[in-house]
Parts: structure tokens; sequence; C-alpha cells
């Protein structure tokens, strides 16, 4: 089967998340348990390791006192997780372990078949040094692609990106920003979440902010270089962020196993490059220059 792919892609990050049930340790693992982890990431490359904490907020709603839809706050919960990353590669990719998920991230993205032997040597990786990991329940994977789409001297963004998924455009408006959202039902358990954002460039005349507002770093340590390709595009024009996030919840929680997760993540690829495929125009493909490999 052919498959085709742009010569100038507008990818700019892509992110590979496993969710499952939390580890019984707080820390990930004991000390020897993360040293083994972080020899065995600096043998393929991931050399910097990063310790860090994230803080996630919880919620307990007193569901009696709702009125008119509004339910009452009874306790709120603040938990610093423990966030261990390891980045290398020329700081275009990294593996984020929390005590509940497991996150591939990569800017220098290729093809699909390379990323996922990325994935699968970090799978065997993470099960071979965390004792625990192969005995939680995978409850989500994801899978998410971030396209920055920056017009030429000759087009508009409107010239690159289907219309329909573009911020409305009134007649006497000066300049409109905005951004479209769709959540299509793509399987059971199953769906993608497209978003596209028109945003406006700094003073400077070029974009201030490559990914969606949710993927910025909190920890200046971790972040990724990011090559958008500037070498056509024209200062001072608006610009598009295009985010494909597809994922499927597992709501019967079935056990670690790595071939299905690599074989549920082949499915979420699929229709995520179905998708990037029809959401951009015929001149798009045309100034990225699509080329057939067999």
């Amino acid at each position: 089967m052919k498959k085709k792919r742009l010569e100038k892609a507008p990818l700019v990050y892509v992110q590979a998340q496993f969710h499952f049930t939390d580890l019984p340790s707080s820390n990930l693992g004991t000390e020897q348990e993360l040293e083994s982890l972080h020899n065995a990431m600096m043998d393929i490359g991931l050399a910097d390791r990063i310790d860090s904490k994230v803080v996630e907020m919880g919620f307990h709603l007193n569901q009696d006192a709702s009125k008119d839809g509004y339910f009452e706050v009874m306790k709120q919960e603040k938990n610093n997780m423990a966030r261990l990353i390891f980045r290398g590669f020329g700081n275009r990719r990294s593996v984020e372990v929390m005590r509940n998920r497991l996150i591939l991230k990569a800017t220098d993205y290729t093809c699909y078949e390379d990323f996922k032997e990325f994935g699968n040597k970090i799978l065997k990786i993470a099960e071979a040094n965390l004792a625990a990991l192969g005995k939680v329940l995978t409850k989500q994977i994801s899978l998410r692609y971030v396209d920055v789409i920056l017009p030429s001297q000759q087009r508009e963004l409107s010239d690159y990106i289907q219309p329909a998924l573009l911020p409305f455009h009134p007649d006497f408006a000066n300049q409109t920003v905005g951004m479209s959202q769709s959540i299509s039902v793509t399987g059971e358990n199953q769906v993608m979440v497209l978003v596209m954002e028109e945003a406006q460039p700094t003073p400077s005349g070029f974009p201030g902010r490559w990914l969606p507002a949710d993927l910025m770093e909190p920890e200046p340590r971790a972040s990724l270089m990011l090559i958008p390709m500037l070498q056509s595009y024209h200062p001072g024009k608006n610009y598009g962020i295009l985010s494909i996030d597809h994922q499927i919840d597992f709501p019967s929680t079935p056990k670690w196993n790595q071939n299905d997760m690599l074989q549920q993540l082949d499915g979420l690829y699929g229709l995520s490059s179905s998708t990037f495929w029809q959401a951009i125009t015929n001149s798009a493909k045309h100034e990225w220059e699509i080329v057939d490999e067999s």
C-alpha cells in the first residue's frame, strides 16, 4: 500500500500518552529502580534526568446541593505528584514518568513507524526497571499531533486549512482570531478532539507561541526544541495551530500489555493521519510538496 508524506510538513510536536492505575509509590519506585531506569534511558540517548513535580487539583462536590446545575464544593485537594523526565536527542525528545502515566514527546518526528519503535523501546525499558509497572491496569491511550501553519506571502491561512475549521471572519472585521473545536466519536470508547486556532503574531511579526496552551511546558529545564517551517512565512500574517488529539478509554481497565498498547496506538494513528489529510487544502499539499512512498 502506497503511503504519502509532506516534504515540508508543518508538524512541530507529537505526543503519546499511556494512562494507567496508580503505582504504589508516590516516588514512582525505589531509588535503585530509578537509577536503573536512568541508566537504561541513557543507553538509548535520553541522558538528561530532570526531577520535577506537578500540582494536581481535585474537587469533591455536594451533588445533593445542586441548584440550577451548580454544585457546592465540599472539599478541595491539592497533590504534588512526582514527575520524572528524561530528555535527549538534541532536546528534541523526552519521556515523562508520573504515578499514573507515561508520556512520550518528540519534535523530530519523521514517520509513525520510527515514533512507534521509540515507544516500543520506552515501554520495554519502563516495565523492565519499574517492577510495579507490569502490574498496573491501562485506563487510556492517546496520540496527539500539533501542526503550525505559517502562510507565505501569496497566501492566507484559509488557503491551507478547510474553511469550516477556521473561526468565522465577519466582513467588517479588521482582525479576527479565535479557535474552533470538534469532538468526533471514532469507535467504541474512542474520540478525536480537533482544535484549530487562528493566532495573531507578536509585534515583531513572528509567532509568540507554537503550541496549544495546555501543552506549554511548566518546567523550563524540560523544554523541547521546536523547529517550525519559517522559511516561507510572511511575517505579520495570522498563523494557525492545528491540534489532533485521538484517545481511547478502557472502562474494563485491562492489565498492562505492551503489544496490545502498541496495537491501539496503530489504530489511533490511522484515523489521525486520515483526518489531517482531510483538514488541509490542495494548495497546502502543493506548497508542502507531497512525496509518495511505497
